[in-house]
């Protein structure tokens, strides 16, 4: 009988395309996880990527950011768990587990694998199909993984398991998720202990590559979105519901954070933390009440159809120094009609100019090439962009993630390439065939938008982009940033001299 007494949480290397520069911040998802198990097993976190600087250059411009299979190995080795739980932030991460299960296996094919987040959710089939990997966690990981801890240890089938994808005799058997945890506040708050946090604060890449200290942690105080946007599958992947922790449980944490860990600012990285208005507004008015000296921002984004004066009011005296805000598209037509995003953008206009009023610096996300977007709409979000006049603009590829509607309809209509493959997906990169868009168009007209907006912000706030982009960035991670625009360079000019 084996003994399942020792679990690894493993946050792996990524896989990330080279125009896409390197994070490293607290994975909280194996870190919830790890807080809910450790009273069943002895758990022991490892994170490849703050942990180690290797670098491997992979076909198709990716690149592996993070531990080699050697260090895996040693740790497993030494460790000898029972069990190996992973997550799978991004599809094109993917193609990295695969290689680790597989790794492990040649350690000892009884270590039993197990990986959770959005692609195996959506993938679990086409996942399991590899051999190195036995079991796919569907949705949300903290119950489901402590029972098939338990269902393993008592040598029970893993058919009782709720939300779990699993193979048994050679063919994969999915229980779906009917069971999902309802008063969040009942979950501890992630197991930051087990992890090296002091790796964080040397080495640490934040999402939103730049910060306001050195002394700064994510936290998540939501699951899911009450919004049903084409392209995303976040609602999907919570249960279709949107649930939300009280706001005495979040300053708990964000007190914890403080007193602790030293933090000096909080990265919030709900899909939608202000959805609930006054949920949100007493988290902010008590970090005020509190006395919490803190920073904090939304790299995540902010969905600005529940801003309001007072919000925003309420966020600068709490300490907001930055909000992304969430436009994705400059054309009213295409956020109502494809977007399906309840987004008014005149009145969301509005409050980004209020925002900026307030001295908060902003960022905005735009997206192009929604299936059935015309050229003339996407210039329309371009434009759109340059009236709102954000710090800066990110401006990506219509990305069909799994999952998602985007997806079905793009693969309705016949726009995906012949070779498309979801774990190679990137928000750089057209996933349409030819007739949908030329080759390198798409990307072309992103890479020009963000070039020309940076220009333009930098004419017009020269202090704020020197500090971000030349300080901040160029100055802490130069090769990164360098390689970054050089890339995006290229794409926006793909005629230039070297390419």
């Amino acid at each position: 009988m084996k003994d399942f007494s020792r679990s690894l949480l493993l946050f792996p290397p990524v896989r990330l395309c080279r125009e896409t520069m390197k994070e490293a911040s607290v994975p909280l998802g194996i870190g919830y996880v790890a807080a809910c198990a450790r009273e069943e097993i002895d758990v022991r976190i490892m994170d490849a990527v703050v942990e180690s600087d290797h670098e491997r250059e992979l076909p198709g411009g990716f690149t592996w950011y993070g531990s080699p299979l050697s260090e895996i190995r040693e740790t497993i080795e030494s460790y000898q768990p029972s069990i190996v739980g992973m997550t799978c932030l991004f599809s094109s991460v993917f193609p990295v587990i695969r290689e680790v299960c597989r790794e492990i296996k040649s350690i000892d094919p009884d270590i039993f694998t197990i990986v959770g987040g959005t692609y195996p959710n959506f993938m679990a089939e086409r996942c399991l199909s590899d051999p190195g990997l036995d079991a796919v966690c569907l949705g949300e990981g903290e119950e489901t993984f402590v029972e098939v801890v338990r269902a393993l240890r008592e040598e029970k089938s893993l058919k009782g398991v709720d939300g779990l994808a699993f193979k048994e005799k050679g063919r994969v058997v999915i229980n779906p998720k009917t069971r999902w945890i309802e008063n969040l506040d009942e979950i501890p708050f992630p197991a930051r202990d087990l992890m090296r946090m002091d790796l964080y604060q040397k080495k640490g890449v934040p999402h939103s590559l730049t910060s306001s200290s050195k002394d700064l942690a994510a936290m998540i105080t939501s699951r899911g979105c009450p919004a049903h946007c084409v392209y995303c599958s976040s609602t999907r992947f919570w249960g279709n519901r949107y649930r939300f922790r009280s706001p005495e449980n979040v300053l708990n944490e964000i007190g914890e954070l403080i007193g602790r860990w030293g933090v000096e600012e909080i990265q919030f990285e709900d899909d939608n933390v202000t959805a609930n208005r006054e949920r949100a507004k007493a988290i902010f008015r008590g970090i005020v009440e509190r006395g919490y000296k803190i920073k904090f921002n939304f790299p995540n984004g902010v969905a600005l159809w529940t801003l309001d004066e007072e919000m925003v009011d309420l966020m600068v005296e709490a300490g907001c120094y930055e909000m992304t805000l969430a436009f994705e598209s400059g054309c009213q037509e295409v956020l109502s009609r494809i977007v399906k995003k309840p987004n008014n953008l005149e009145k969301a206009a509005r409050i980004a100019e209020y925002v900026k009023g307030r001295k908060i610096r902003t960022d905005a996300f735009y997206i192009l090439g929604f299936p059935g977007e015309t050229r003339e709409q996407i210039q329309e979000t371009i434009n759109f962009a340059n009236r709102v006049k954000t710090d800066m603009a990110y401006f990506f590829v219509a990305n069909p993630l799994p999952g998602t509607e985007l997806y079905a309809v793009a693969s309705e209509r016949n726009m995906l390439r012949p070779d498309f493959d979801f774990e190679n997906l990137t928000y750089t990169r057209s996933a349409y065939n030819d007739e949908v868009f030329k080759p390198g168009e798409l990307e072309k007209i992103a890479s020009r938008a963000f070039l020309s907006y940076a220009l333009r912000s930098m004419i017009r706030n020269p202090g704020t982009f020197i500090r971000r982009f030349f300080i901040d960035l160029l100055f802490r991670r130069p090769r990164y940033a360098l390689e970054v625009l050089t890339r995006i360079w290229r794409r926006a000019f793909p005629s230039s001299p070297g390419q």
